[in-house]
């Protein structure tokens, strides 16, 4: 038989025989029995964002070592790390991992070896939430949330997706990452007792690093877990009979309750000496004294609202007010947005982290590698039109001048595109960095946070790799001190060209599936084409040992700060700013242990006019506008870390994104004050194929505040 006829029949066995195409799978080989997999939060879950899958079956084995297989925004699929099959709480052997999906289609690959031999399935999931989505947990049988989920809804866009947080119906376990496509996280005192320990676990690492939880608690805050009791604002010492209604109608303003509504509702008690920590928004009477109903305080770099009472509960439960109750722990009714800002954010087109994807991508010079200098679309234009003007009129004028003979159009037919070829490949040549490892360079940057409270620390780093000629990367991340760390594919939101939710993948010339390399912290054998990019993101968390900082900060009664602080880290700080509530501080330049004193340096300033950069312009003050095809990095990530102070979408027509995390405004409202500085090196090292790119490092120090009150006792 002739190699083409060979070719032709496996070609059509491929087609005919049951697998997936685009990967062999033999009808001999052994294939795992039918295997179960949970992904998201019963069933939901989101492109573009870590998500937690379960797999379980009745032919997998303790001890099986399983990989899964996720599509990123090109349609290359990519190997997680493997995964030890154990025994879970129904019995099943089962594994337990963290991937992301880049593409809507819900494709997944399974990989199982044992002692049976290796396996490949390809599995189908659920059609996933777009990117642009948001998304709010619920752990009990509350009604009000979906009134709370309309109320917080953004103007032109869906009204966030409320999904169940029920033991067996989610996939999520004690990482943090579990519940990265999560907005907000609500969880009901009567329904802590199903949620299984490493969940609750997961949720307290998550709000530790910038989450948002809000627990309603008030007769069932007795008895709760340790995990879920220190989600009260202290501990509580017993429950009581709430006596008055009118703080809680006052705040949710919505129709009086029942006159003997209050009559058998229990409210927490706590054994606090002194003032709760954070803010006490509710009271029990309507003129702010009595027992404590709304509280919310700082956890970690997140934030926890408590509400008192259980409107899951009568006569709660068909109460109008529990809605607006529950959408103010939530946020609140968002600022409307003017005409222009609502155009833009409506539709999700761009956002922050789209704006800061384009900036890093511009590769300029630094001392690690040379700067990439596009070729300029005038120079490609005048050589394809030059191309055109020589194929036809000279060639033809070229060819009858000869008297017509065909073998002189095609010799000079190839004369004309091997020229031309020389041309364009010598003018791409000259402009390609020529002392970067293997023809390429990068570009990186971070954001350090740090609770000086409990001490733990959230890096975000982002890298930009461009390659001159065909090349696979291996992409590192380094930290010191160990922490855990999460490398991957970063991509743009929405339904735009090359985004995680367009109908079709971005047409990769180097596509080829990759894998992780033993752990999350490093990818092995990225394609990457000639003359082209990749972006990645990375994520990680520590434990300092160490006090970070030295301060006693107090807050006067008109917001500003009064105290002195110091930092401990191992490098100096420029361009240092202390924010607190409205008001910002230049304080300058900081070597590690110099001490800085509100009272000394230059007066505050109002917080919202320094992000916008406001001036008075004919005795107006007037705000600079955002510009969002701005590529400046430390432009991008200082509005994005103070986002919601800054005016929100409002300011930059668009939300965060993928950088939506990073806004510490909800810690500088309450009893938080954030020391930001820029360190010439920071925290993590990416390492790439032949080289290492350490990364310029910002960091925000998250410093507690005594009220003014507690000093004056």
């Amino acid at each position: 038989m002739r190699p083409a006829s060979v070719w032709l029949l496996r070609l059509l066995l491929t087609l005919l025989l049951p697998g997936p195409l685009g990967w062999a799978a033999s009808a001999a080989e052994p294939r795992p029995a039918a295997s179960a997999v949970a992904v998201g939060f019963d069933g939901g879950y989101r492109t573009n964002a870590w998500t937690p899958v379960t797999v379980t079956g009745d032919g997998i084995a303790p001890g099986d070592v399983l990989h899964v297989w996720a599509e990123d925004p090109d349609g290359q699929f990519v190997r997680s790390p493997p995964g030890v099959a154990a025994a879970g709480a129904d019995g099943r052997p089962g594994a337990r991992f963290t991937v992301r999906f880049g593409r809507p289609t819900g494709r997944i690959r399974i990989e199982r070896a044992g002692a049976a031999g290796a396996a490949i399935v390809e599995r189908r999931l659920p059609e996933p939430l777009p990117s642009t989505a948001r998304i709010v947990l619920c752990a009990g049988d509350l009604p009000a949330i979906d009134e709370a989920a309309r109320i917080i809804a953004r103007e032109g866009e869906p009204v966030p997706r409320v999904l169940p947080l029920t033991a067996g119906r989610t996939a999520a376990g004690a990482a943090a990452r579990d519940y990265d496509a999560v907005e907000a996280i609500v969880v009901c005192g009567r329904a802590v007792a199903d949620l299984p320990a490493d969940v609750m676990q997961g949720i307290d690492a998550w709000v530790r690093c910038g989450g948002r939880l809000v627990l309603v608690a008030g007769g069932s805050a007795e008895g709760l877990p340790p995990t879920a009791a220190g989600w009260l604002p202290a501990a509580c010492n017993r429950t009581v009979t709430l006596r008055r209604l009118g703080g809680l109608e006052t705040h949710a303003r919505a129709g009086r309750l029942p006159p003997r509504a209050a009559a058998g509702v229990r409210v927490p008690v706590f054994s606090a000496a002194g003032p709760l920590p954070g803010v006490v928004d509710v009271t029990e009477g309507s003129g702010g004294s009595g027992t404590p109903l709304v509280v919310r305080r700082c956890h970690g770099l997140g934030t926890i609202a408590w509400l008192g009472v259980d409107i899951d509960e009568e006569p709660f439960r068909d109460w109008p007010g529990s809605g607006t109750l529950l959408a103010n722990l939530l946020g609140g009714r968002p600022e409307p947005l003017d005409g222009e800002g609502a155009a833009a954010g409506s539709g999700r087109d761009t956002d922050l982290a789209m704006q800061l994807r384009t900036a890093i991508e511009r590769f300029v010079a630094t001392a690690a590698s040379p700067a990439v200098t596009p070729v300029p679309f005038e120079v490609v234009a005048a050589i394809g039109l030059l191309y055109v003007l020589c194929l036809y009129p000279l060639d033809w004028w070229f060819v009858s001048r000869a008297g017509g003979r065909p073998w002189v159009a095609w010799s000079s037919l190839a004369v004309l595109g091997t020229a031309f070829t020389a041309v364009a490949w010598g003018v791409h040549a000259a402009r390609q960095p020529r002392s970067a490892p293997g023809g390429r360079t990068w570009t990186v940057t971070e954001v350090v946070d740090i609770d000086a409270v409990g001490g733990g620390v959230r890096g975000s780093g982002w890298a930009a790799v461009y390659s001159a000629v065909n090349d696979r990367l291996d992409v590192g991340l380094e930290v010191e001190p160990a922490a855990e760390r999460a490398v991957s594919w970063w991509g743009d939101a929405g339904r735009g060209f090359a985004a995680v939710d367009a109908a079709m993948p971005h047409p990769a010339l180097a596509a080829a599936d990759y894998a992780y390399a033993g752990s999350l912290a490093a990818l092995a054998g990225v394609p990457i084409a000639a003359a082209s990019s990749r972006v990645f993101e990375a994520e990680w968390h520590a434990q300092r040992s160490q006090a970070a900082v030295t301060a006693d900060l107090v807050a006067a009664a008109q917001g500003t700060l009064r105290g002195t602080l110091a930092h401990h880290l191992p490098m100096t700080l420029e361009d240092c700013r202390l924010v607190h509530g409205g008001w910002l501080y230049d304080v300058g330049r900081l070597e590690p242990g110099q001490q800085y004193d509100t009272a000394g340096g230059r007066g505050p300033r109002s917080l919202a006019a320094a992000l916008t950069r406001r001036s008075a312009v004919k005795e107006r003050d007037v705000a600079a506008r955002w510009n969002p095809a701005a590529a400046d990095a430390e432009r991008i990530l200082e509005v994005a870390g103070f986002h919601a102070a800054a005016g929100g979408a409002a300011y930059t027509r668009g939300g965060g994104g993928r950088l939506a995390r990073l806004d510490l405004t909800p810690l500088v409202r309450l009893d938080r004050a954030v020391l930001v500085g820029v360190a010439a090196r920071g925290q993590a090292a990416w390492s790439f194929t032949g080289g290492q790119a350490p990364a310029r490092g910002l960091y925000r120090i998250v410093i507690p505040v005594a009220p003014a009150a507690a000093t004056e006792r």
